[in-house]
Formats: C-alpha cells, sequence, structure tokens
C-alpha cells in the first residue's frame, strides 16, 4: 500500500510551498465565501441545558466540594482535592445562565477551595481544568475571590519549573514540595504537560499583573524552538516525553493522541492569543501540520474503513505505523479548520488553507464514524483502521466510552467555520446516544464498557470533570447561535475554557511572548525591530527568572 494517496500528497505539497496562499494578486478570487450560520436551535440546546442540569445536581447531592462522583455507587471521588468538577464547570454554568447553581460554586471557591496540602497531582491536569476554570470563570464573571484563588495556585506552581532546562516536571506535591516525573516515566515529562500550560499561564500574569507566569511557560517555548532534534525526526514533530534534566526528547513515539495531543493545540492557539502577532508560533504550526499531514496522516483505501481518513502512530527510528486512531486525536480537525479560517497558512482562501481545510472536513468525518459505525452510536477510547473492513472499527483493548468531548469540540469548530448545518445533526446524534444509554436516573451520566454492545456493556462508573467543562459545554454552543463564545475574540484553552484575546498579548507586550536575547543581539541598529520597552522587558524577565530559580540560572 502507497504510504500517501495522492489526496494526502497534495495537502503536503499546498502546505510546504512557502507564501503559496499569501500572493496579494489571488486574494480577492480565492477569498472565501462569508460564513452564514442559522440561528439558535433552542430545543436542542435546552436539551444539552437540561442533561448539565441532571450531572450537576447528581455531583452537588452526593459529592459536594469533592473531585467528582460516581454516577453508578453515587459516591464522591477525591483525586486532586480541589473540587474538580465543581472548578471544572464554572463557566459552563455562568454561560448556560444558570446564575444560583454559578453563585453557590463561587461561594465554595471563597469559602472552602485551599491550595497547599495537595500530594502527587498533575501539573499538566490542575493547571487546565482548575486554573483554567478559574481564570475563564473570573473572566465571566468579575468574581474577585476567583481570581484569588487562581493567583494562589499559579504561586504554589512555579516551582514545577525549577529544572535544568526550564522544563516542568509533570507531577508535584504541594505540601512536601516534591517535584518528579513517576518512575514508568524514567524521569521524563511528556510533551503535552510542558507545552500545555502557556495560555493558562499568559492569561493569569495579565490578570494578576504578575509576569512571572508568563515567563516560565515561554521559556519552556524558547527550548522547544532552539533544542537539538534527532537527524531523523522531522521537523515540526514532537515526540510523546521529553526529559526536563537533559532537555532532549526521550522517545520515539509520535501521535496526536495521548502525551502530546494539545502540544499542537497550544501553538496555534498561543498565535490567536497573541493576536496573530508571534510568527514564531506560527512558523512551529505551520511546520506541525505540514509534517503531520506528510508523515501521520493516511487513506484507508478499498480495503480499510471504505478510504477513510486518518491519523496513526509512528515510530520515527523504527518507521513503523500503526494504524490505530485515540479518540483525543479528534480536536485535530477542529484545530485545522480554526487554523485556516483564521488566516495562519496566509490567505483564507489560498491553496494551502483550502488543502487544510478539505483535512479537517475529512478527518471530521471519521471522528463521526468512530460513533455512528458503532452499535450504541457511541465512540470507543480507540479506533482501529482494519483491513478487511469498510467500518471504523473499535480496537479490542479499547472498547470503552469514557464521555469525552473531542469530536463534539470539532463539530462546533467545523459549525462556526463553515455554517455546515449536518455538523448540528452529527452533534444531537450523539448527544442522543448518551441520553439513551449513559443518563441514570439518579446518578448524573456515566461512560460504557464497550461500545460494541449495543447495550454498551454496563456502566464504567466514570463521570469525569470534563464531561461538564467540555461536552456538554461544546454541544450546548454547538446548538447556539455563533455568538456566545465568538472564536475571533476568545481562544478555549484544552480543557474548553474560554479566555478573551487581549491587545496586552501581542508579541512584546508585556504578558505576551518577547523575543530571546540574542535576537536583540543581532537586531539592526540602523533599522531596529525592537525598541527600547521591549529590551527592557527582556532584560527583566531575565533577571526575574534568576531570581526565581537561583540553582537553575547558576547551572
Amino acid at each position: 500500500r502507497m504510504l500517501a494517496s495522492w489526496r494526502v500528497w497534495f495537502l503536503t505539497a499546498a502546505l510546504a510551498i512557502p507564501g503559496a496562499s499569501t500572493d496579494g494578486e489571488c486574494a480577492a478570487e480565492d477569498a472565501p465565501p462569508a460564513v452564514v450560520r442559522r440561528g439558535a436551535q433552542v430545543e436542542r440546546q435546552n436539551a444539552t441545558r437540561s442533561a448539565f442540569l441532571h450531572a450537576w445536581r447528581s455531583y452537588a447531592t452526593y459529592a459536594w466540594g469533592q473531585d467528582e462522583v460516581n454516577p453508578v455507587s453515587r459516591l464522591a471521588v477525591s483525586s486532586f482535592g480541589m473540587g474538580l468538577t465543581l472548578v471544572d464547570s464554572l463557566d459552563t454554568m455562568h454561560l448556560m445562565g444558570l446564575s444560583e447553581e454559578f453563585a453557590a460554586a463561587v461561594a465554595w471557591v471563597r469559602t472552602r477551595l485551599r491550595f497547599g496540602e495537595q500530594e502527587e497531582i498533575n501539573v499538566f491536569e490542575v493547571t487546565i481544568r482548575v486554573l483554567g476554570g478559574l481564570l475563564s470563570a473570573y473572566e465571566l464573571s468579575g468574581e474577585r475571590s476567583v481570581l484569588d484563588a487562581a493567583d494562589e495556585l499559579g504561586q504554589r506552581l512555579v516551582f514545577a519549573f525549577d529544572s535544568p532546562t526550564g522544563l516542568p516536571y509533570g507531577t508535584v506535591g504541594l505540601k512536601s514540595r516534591k517535584r518528579y516525573n513517576p518512575t514508568w516515566s524514567r524521569g521524563a515529562s511528556t510533551v503535552a504537560e510542558v507545552a500545555t500550560l502557556q495560555v493558562e499561564f499568559r492569561a493569569l500574569s495579565r490578570h494578576t499583573r504578575k509576569p512571572v507566569y508568563e515567563a516560565v511557560a515561554q521559556r519552556v517555548m524558547a527550548h522547544l524552538r532552539e533544542m537539538s532534534r534527532p537527524s531523523a525526526l522531522p521537523r515540526g514533530l514532537y515526540p510523546t516525553m521529553i526529559s526536563p534534566v537533559s532537555g532532549e526528547f526521550a522517545s520515539s513515539d509520535l501521535t496526536l493522541g495521548a502525551r502530546a495531543d494539545s502540544a499542537y493545540e497550544y501553538l496555534l492557539k498561543q498565535w490567536l492569543m497573541s493576536s496573530r502577532t508571534d510568527s514564531r508560533v506560527a512558523q512551529m504550526y505551520t511546520e506541525s501540520v505540514a509534517a503531520i499531514t506528510a508523515h501521520l496522516v493516511r487513506e484507508g483505501g478499498l480495503a480499510r474503513c471504505a478510504n477513510c481518513t486518518y491519523i496513526g502512530r509512528w515510530n520515527f527510528r523504527t518507521k513503523r505505523y500503526e494504524d490505530k486512531m485515540d479518540h483525543l486525536v479528534c480536536f485535530v480537525p477542529g484545530m485545522l479548520a480554526l487554523g485556516a479560517h483564521s488566516g495562519i497558512h496566509g490567505v483564507r482562501g489560498g491553496a494551502a488553507a483550502r488543502a487544510t481545510m478539505a483535512l479537517a472536513e475529512q478527518l471530521m468525518e471519521t471522528c463521526y464514524r468512530m460513533y455512528s459505525d458503532q452499535p450504541t452510536g457511541l465512540a470507543p477510547e480507540i479506533a482501529e483502521l482494519r483491513e478487511g473492513t469498510s467500518r471504523v472499527a473499535a480496537d479490542s483493548g479499547a472498547r470503552h466510552n469514557l464521555l469525552r468531548p473531542e469530536t463534539v469540540e470539532s463539530l462546533f469548530v467545523l459549525w462556526w467555520v463553515t455554517g455546515d448545518e449536518k455538523y448540528r445533526d452529527w452533534g444531537w446524534h450523539i448527544f442522543v446516544a448518551f441520553e439513551r444509554l449513559c443518563r441514570l436516573q439518579d446518578g448524573g451520566y456515566s461512560g460504557l464498557k464497550d461500545v460494541t454492545d449495543r447495550h454498551g456493556g454496563g456502566h464504567n462508573g466514570k463521570m469525569e470533570s470534563f464531561f461538564l467543562a467540555e461536552t456538554l459545554k461544546y454541544l450546548w454552543l454547538l446548538f447556539g447561535d455563533g455568538t456566545e463564545v465568538p472564536l475571533d475574540e476568545y481562544v478555549f484553552n484544552t480543557e474548553a475554557h474560554p479566555l478573551r484575546i487581549h491587545e496586552d498579548y501581542r508579541f512584546g507586550s508585556r504578558f505576551g511572548s518577547l523575543p530571546l536575547a540574542e535576537d536583540l543581539a543581532n537586531d539592526s541598529p540602523e533599522r531596529p525591530l525592537f525598541d527600547q520597552s521591549v529590551r527592557a522587558r527582556v532584560a527583566d524577565r531575565a533577571e526575574l527568572l534568576a531570581r526565581t530559580f537561583p540553582a537553575a540560572a547558576e547551572t
């Protein structure tokens, strides 16, 4: 089988042409038509709001202030010790107009949420769920106590970045002040853990007026840009593991799924957050899209999944490719569509943007088929693209469903970008399947053990906080009119917490990314790119980092 069909070859070629879509003479001819979105689907939107209330009331009744509720046993589940479901759901409640529920949750944050005793917490998960949830709730409501909690958490997390390279460790103890990575990782952090903190830390910097948060997060990005890479590793791809001690990649596995997924997503979102001014991160993103298309995207052909387009797993050293696609990968259609719509590939109607949008639509269809090809109408955790079947099949070891959000997230973005009503219909079919098989009378919603069994194989007792924070929020937005959270004014973090784009995040601004010291040294005295205010900020940040991490500075 050819490694890539002519269609994938075309996409790769279009993305690789420098300036292919930036020819001003073609801009008017290539400009896409204006997006026409129909109004809100009120009944569907109300149904998702009711579903959220059913899930929320289960949590509030049986696990108030705890991290999660087991929807089968109706017992509280403690993991982070931070009221995870409550904090993760704040902005969903505010957007849906659930003022009483929101006020009660904010009161709990103000009076009960404290940081400092928690141990063995994952920095990435706490950042995207708790810090992101607090920041978004503050931006939407102006509740100062919520920002105070975010600042306290940020202060507690900064020591995770105290490493020889500035890359954060994945796990910390807030009481013990230990920072480490689990033994299974052999001392390495996942690349998602180090590169999915920048959106939240930038927003926290601006709201608290404390540049240290932006400084530690951007030091990670500087390392990823400047680090040496194995010669066999295509530029733009990031293996799943990276050492905070040596700064080198500690794996040769490449995926858009677990341990790497949101690192790619945040390249685009950092550029969007900068008001599209940070060309360095834009280049990292476009290189990634070209490399993903060339090395990870495949088409099934006649013998596999009716010629569906998918993203598998690849080892860049052994060249072994696995025809398996995590449900987590289904954020990619939305990412690609948003990038094409936002102009990161040049003119929106140019060749590269059109090719990227075509790939987004093809992958979106495959992600929906992960649902529609199962007897339950719900997706497995991992799909396997097998020879000899036209279906998108469930991997035999991962037939369960965790109520994940990635597919409905991409459906919302594709609908917002194109106005195509089929994406709303697909989202409704998924919602109806959740209602039919996952809704429990008194316990909220539970994931399923086996989506290949038409009854779901039983409930697994998991209602993760992301079901309320992401899955139901994106469905509610999908059935709205598109103005609730406009994607040209907000960036969603990877846990679906919207943060407003602000001028203070522009490249070179006080709370935006800054040039490196060597950029300033190489600046032309006759026609300098950076004025004195930018130079002063670079010096201030270097001094701030040296004060914050004196041992690392000496190293």
